[in-house]
């Protein structure tokens, strides 16, 4: 069968797809682990003791990055859609020195906000469970190369992909609005917005996942590692606060430099009625399960 062009429309349901069907597997393992417990006459509680360590924690993440990636290669199988190419070495350092150069460029505005949020007595997202020597490197797996890869291949692979024939601001801004809602917490909503323009911007340049992949997991290892020494450079003076939003401009400034510069080998495509609407329906739920998420916690 000939293979066809990636559109909006895959795009919107390799994402509704991943999502759901992700949270619904969880959803099933902690099933199957209140079945054990009963069935064990332990109680029913412990499977909850259990998903808040690391090895849980796990496992959790194993079910539902597994689900993302069958869900990329089902959508992926059968469309024209390179997205992996022989890359530079010399790129690879390069663009792992902007995550890191971006990471501590952005850090000054995430702990100004983490602190403005508890202020506002808004409990953050962290990790539920102790970071030890032996939770680190669990967690080397658990949250930083599982979602490097998995994530990348969805929203960089996919998403973006299916938005990027309608134009460059609209899928590179787009695509990361939805990698930001989609971590689903308040606390996690700013960074990666912001994170995401910039693999937007290189995965729109380059075309080849694997620079996203090494920017991704060199973000998620450093933020990982911080936490594990327990650095934090919160602080709430104005002169902080002030320098934060100085670097985030500038930020927003060279991602848009980037995003502009010797990009005009696509033309910007017509969107179809069918592809809106499939668009919108999955932008509307998404945020829906944002909010309702933001309630609940």
């Amino acid at each position: 069968m000939e293979s066809k062009k990636l559109t909006i429309k895959d795009s919107s349901v390799a994402f509704l797809s991943a999502f759901l069907l992700s949270q619904l597997a969880i959803l099933i393992v902690t099933i199957i682990a209140i079945f054990i417990c009963n069935i064990a006459n332990i109680d029913s509680s412990s499977y909850q003791t259990f998903f808040n360590t690391s090895y849980g924690y796990l496992i959790l993440a194993a079910t539902m990055y597994l689900v993302i990636t069958l869900t990329f290669l089902v959508i992926n199988k059968k469309k024209d859609n390179p997205i992996i190419s022989k890359p530079s070495v010399k790129k690879i350092f390069i663009y792992i020195a902007i995550a890191i150069i971006s990471f501590f460029v952005l850090y000054p505005i995430i702990t100004t906000i983490d602190t403005w949020l508890v202020d506002l007595g808004i409990q953050l997202n962290t990790i539920p469970y102790e970071l030890t020597t032996t939770n680190y490197f669990i967690s080397l797996i658990s949250m930083v190369l599982l979602p490097a890869v998995c994530e990348e291949l969805l929203f960089r692979g996919l998403v973006f992909k299916g938005l990027k024939p309608y134009g460059k601001v609209f899928s590179i801004t787009i695509n990361a609005l939805i990698f930001a809602i989609y971590h689903m917490s308040i606390d996690q909503t700013i960074y990666p917005f912001l994170f995401g323009l910039l693999l937007s911007v290189i995965m729109y340049k380059e075309n080849n996942i694997l620079y996203c992949i090494a920017m991704h997991f060199t973000n998620n290892f450093l933020s990982l590692t911080f936490s594990y020494f327990k650095i934090n450079f919160s602080y709430a003076h104005w002169t902080y606060i002030l320098i934060a939003f100085i670097l985030v401009i500038a930020f927003l400034a060279i991602v848009l430099y980037f995003a502009i510069k010797g990009s005009k080998n696509i033309e910007k495509e017509k969107i179809s009625m069918e592809g809106k609407a499939y668009f919108y329906i999955c932008l509307v739920i998404l945020i829906i399960i944002y909010i309702l998420s933001l309630i609940q916690s």
